[in-house]
This record gives structure tokens, sequence and C-alpha cells, in this order.
């Protein structure tokens, strides 16, 4: 792939924010309204999913769970590595890894993020310019947090091939593409940081039991940057029915049954953490609770949700 290309959409992985770079990761995160003319174009548009084969057998129960969840624009899927044939084209918008490293003297901190892509325009230079129309944050174990290193294109093949995300799994893609969609459907993307709690969320939440994939719920350590399972006694104090599950579990209960409706997830982007709550039913985030500077889940976090 040209490192060209992947340059202009993967807001490239850099030692120094610059104050341009500083705008564009405000507009990623600030809430938006889109308009019509955006709307209407996104909806003329075939909107391409890119994995690697390299995700093997798991690539065929994504492929039913994010066509069931995405339902704004037709879906196809296809390999990172045919990118390009899809870059310039603006019959094609596309969901895509994206990253970005902001350093300090002291500190470096690497977020990676889906983000839906509509084509803009070529400028006087030839390059290609794009809108993004979401983020969806992604939980990276401590070795793929690492890979924000050497040629852009390096990076995004490696992230696609030999990346490891805890929240990138048939399920957490469907309820996360869900709720893109449905603020699209309103012209709208919310702020990413923004706290929700549903009016209804108390009612909701006595009536049907949580799920929690077991693959988020990791504990990591600052010093060795060693990672480990958090034992289930983590929601001892959560008031209300739930349910830890394998992602084959959740797959049957989501997918296969439909019986599953409220869906847990846990991120640690960088050194900060979201919780969030989907309602598969309604088709939306109900809860989501925003922690910076703080990248373990804790059982005080569990015990907030009321």
């Amino acid at each position: 792939m040209q490192k060209r290309i992947f340059a202009l959409y993967l807001a490239i992985l850099c030692s120094l924010t610059t104050m341009a770079q500083y705008a564009d990761i405000q507009a990623a995160i600030q809430s938006k309204k889109f308009s019509n003319e955006m709307m209407d174009q996104l909806k003329a548009t075939t909107t391409v999913f890119f994995y690697s084969k390299q995700q093997g057998s798991e690539i065929d129960s994504i492929k039913q769970a994010v066509t069931d969840g995405w339902k704004l624009t037709p879906l196809i899927f296809d390999d990172i590595n045919r990118f390009e044939k899809y870059a310039s084209n603006p019959k094609y918008s596309y969901f895509i890894i994206e990253g970005i490293t902001k350093q300090s003297n002291y500190t470096s901190n690497t977020h990676y993020y889906i983000n839906l892509r509509l084509f803009k325009e070529v400028n006087r230079k030839g390059n290609i310019l794009t809108t993004g129309l979401c983020r969806i944050e992604l939980y990276p174990n401590t070795q793929t947090l690492n890979m924000n290193s050497g040629k852009t294109d390096e990076v995004i093949g490696n992230l696609y091939s030999k990346g490891i995300f805890y929240n990138w799994s048939p399920i957490l893609l469907k309820a996360q593409l869900e709720a893109v969609a449905a603020n699209l459907e309103k012209s709208f993307k919310p702020g990413h940081y923004e706290e929700v709690k549903d009016k209804d969320l108390t009612s909701i939440l006595s009536t049907d039991t949580l799920y929690v994939p077991q693959s988020v719920l990791m504990s990591f350590n600052a010093f060795s940057g060693k990672e480990k399972e958090k034992h289930e006694e983590l929601f001892g104090k959560y008031r209300y029915q739930y349910r830890i599950c394998s992602e084959s579990e959740l797959f049957d209960l989501f997918q296969t049954s439909k019986k599953g409706r409220l869906l847990f997830e846990y991120v640690k982007s960088s050194t900060d953490k979201l919780i969030t709550i989907y309602d598969l039913q309604q088709k939306k985030i109900i809860y989501r609770n925003y922690v910076p500077l703080s990248y373990n889940i804790k059982s005080k976090d569990i015990e907030d949700i009321k």
C-alpha cells in the first residue's frame, strides 16, 4: 500500500502533536451535527468493513453479526490489503482502524479506534481528504498498544494481522455499529467522552440480565505492562442480574437465539477508561462512564451503575 494514502487516512502515529493535528483530534471527539448533504452522500455509498486474512475463522462470525447490526448502507467486507481499491472512490465509505499518539516530555499516550470515513475531495497536491463520522474506541493488549512505531503502513498492517483488541468481537462490534447507525440516522455524532445515563436505566437494568464479555475483564500492571484476567467478584456489588460469558456464548445469546439485550463493555484506552452498556433492543448506549487517568476497572465502577 502507498504510505501516502495511509498517512492521509490513519491520523499518522506521530511523536509530536502539532496544532493542526490537535484541531483534528478535538474534532474527532467533539459532538457534531452533520448536514443533510453529507448524510445523503453517506447513504448513497456502499460501506466497506476491513479485516485481515490472519483473523481466520473469526471473520465469518464478524461478518454475520456486523451485517445484522449495520443497516444504514449496503455493507461489504474486504481485506485491508485491498484498501487502495476504495480509498479515492466516492462510491464507498469504510470502517477502518486508526490511531493517534500524543507525546509530552515524560509520557506517551496511544489510542486506537475505529472510524467511519467518507470521501470529501482530492486537494491540489493530489491528496485524498475524507471526513470521519464516528469514533469507536478499541482496547488493545500491551503488545498491540506498543505497535505504534515504524512506517505508518506497516503499523496499520500489523494492527490488522497481529493486533489483539479485547473488544474486537462479533457481538461487541454489532452493538457498537448499531449505536453509530442510530446516531447517524439523526445526523448526529455524540461527544466521544460524554457520559450517558438513560432516564430509564434503573428500570431496564432491573428487568434484564447484563451480559459481560469475559474478554474485556483484564487487569493491567502499569510497572510491568503485564495483564491478567480479573476475577468474577468484580461484579459482587452489582445490584442486578448479570452473567459473564465467552465470545461463543455471547454469539449464541445475541446473534443465534436473539435472547440477549444488555451488553457490557470496558475499554482501557491508554490511561483512560470507558465503561459502557449497550441496549441492543433499542440499538443505543444507555450508560457510559468516562474516567481519565484511570486504566483498571474496579468494583466501585460496577457499583456506580444504577
